[in-house]
């Protein structure tokens, strides 16, 4: 969950303008809520008037925390004042424990860091790199694609900046000048992330040394690319390893972090030569290779079946699992009656 609290605490000491940007993928309807919650907020994404309710109920919000809708001087969005902490204690009221909030520090004002977020909204990924664009990148249901000529090495995509642990994956990834791209007007860049990628609230600050952005869209390089999968690897091989601790409590006793990682690195080759993408089915399978010993890699009608079974090898392991789990249950109860 996020730290809400240290997040408070941090932003009030400051004593600066702060604005946050809200994640509305996560949020059932976010304008309205801000709405409801009295919010001086505009939307990140441009309408072109072909966007459907749904696509604009869940898109990026940037919103005010130093004045609300009643406020006499709503309008007057460029000059920042600094944080209301009601504002703030009704904003984590809507947050919760999601991790949609990120919150940007601008001396500058509203207006200029809502100019500034709308150039982020979409970079530029290399194409000659294979990546799982998982919930960091997506396409932008209201962008156009690209056709520029020089930009045939990349491809355009939507940068997730709303999200606290897309943030906590990309912003350490990046290169000096990219990070000074990132950052444009703002002093800081401060977000609460899951336990995978911080224990505590993490932030990026402006410094006097950072060189001059370069024009035009980011564009991200290999290495950069590279640094986020790896970032991404460790994390879900974590996950997988407390999964595997507490679905198979037996057979993991005993067992060293060390000895799971060379476990799932094996699991994970095996199941990418079967097909499968998702992190769930992964887990599965790694499940699958742990109450096995392995065998049901060396099963030919197993993995024929996964792989050309019907349905996606996703859902096809899913299946196998539920048929192991219920024969090995039925072992174990056989051996309980002997």
């Amino acid at each position: 969950m996020a730290d809400n609290a240290s997040l408070k605490q941090i932003i009030l000491q400051a004593e600066q303008p702060v604005f946050v940007v809200l994640d509305g993928a996560q949020f059932e309807d976010l304008p309205k809520s801000l709405f409801d919650g009295d919010f001086v907020h505009k939307p990140l994404y441009l309408d072109r008037g072909n966007g459907t309710a749904d696509q604009l109920r869940t898109a990026p919000q940037l919103a005010w925390l130093d004045r609300d809708w009643h406020d006499v001087d709503k309008d007057n969005t460029g000059q920042p004042r600094p944080t209301s902490e009601l504002m703030l204690d009704r904003l984590f009221d809507l947050v919760g424990e999601r991790h949609a909030a990120v919150f940007w520090f601008c001396d500058a004002g509203g207006d200029v860091l809502f100019r500034h977020l709308r150039t982020i909204n979409m970079i530029m990924l290399p194409t000659a790199v294979a990546m799982d664009r998982g919930k960091g990148y997506e396409g932008d249901p209201l962008a156009q694609p690209s056709d520029d000529a020089q930009n045939a090495d990349h491809e355009v995509v939507l940068f997730r900046h709303a999200d606290s642990n897309v943030m906590a994956q990309v912003l350490p990834s990046l290169t000096y000048a990219h990070l000074a791209r990132v950052l444009g007007p703002a002093q800081q860049i401060l977000y609460s992330a899951d336990p995978d990628w911080s224990e505590k609230p993490m932030r990026v600050s402006r410094a006097d040394d950072m060189p001059t952005p370069p024009a035009g869209p980011l564009k991200l390089t290999v290495q950069e690319v590279g640094e986020i999968e790896a970032k991404r690897s460790l994390a879900a091989r974590h996950r997988r390893i407390s999964y595997l601790r507490e679905a198979c409590p037996a057979e993991t006793q005993g067992a060293s972090n060390e000895a799971l990682e060379e476990h799932l690195r094996i699991s994970e080759e095996t199941g990418k030569q079967l097909g499968l993408v998702s992190e769930g089915a992964h887990c599965r399978w790694a499940y699958l290779m742990v109450a096995t010993r392995g065998q049901i890699a060396a099963s030919p009608a197993v993995t024929d079946y996964i792989r050309n079974g019907g349905t996606h090898p996703d859902d096809q392991v899913g299946l196998v699992m539920k048929s192991t789990i219920a024969a090995l249950r039925q072992q174990r109860q056989l051996e309980a009656c002997l």
